[in-house]
């Protein structure tokens, strides 16, 4: 049981520094959300979306985990499309 609960402290670390880089994430997407709305750029770029996924799996070393990074990466871009569209709304 000790090991275990070594294994669930690191999990709580690590997901405390994704929350840390989402937040930052999020920060950015406001800022690239007003920049597009400023310059009449559409919300939508499906092109960098496949860039951002072919370079990002690229990255992952292990071959095992490549087949579920799109999920998490389509999660990311999800929550980005919605805080654009609540931005649009203010």
């Amino acid at each position: 049981m000790e090991k275990l609960d070594m294994y669930c402290k690191s999990l709580d670390e690590i997901g405390e520094k994704i929350i840390e880089l989402y937040e930052k994430r999020m920060n950015m997407v406001k800022l690239i959300s007003r920049y597009k709305e400023e310059h009449n750029f559409p919300t939508h770029d499906q092109n960098r979306e496949n860039s951002i996924l072919e370079k990002n799996l690229s990255k992952i070393k292990n071959e095992e985990y490549k087949k579920h990074y799109k999920s998490v990466l389509n999660g990311f871009l999800e929550a980005s499309k919605v805080m654009h569209d609540d931005l649009k709304s203010k």
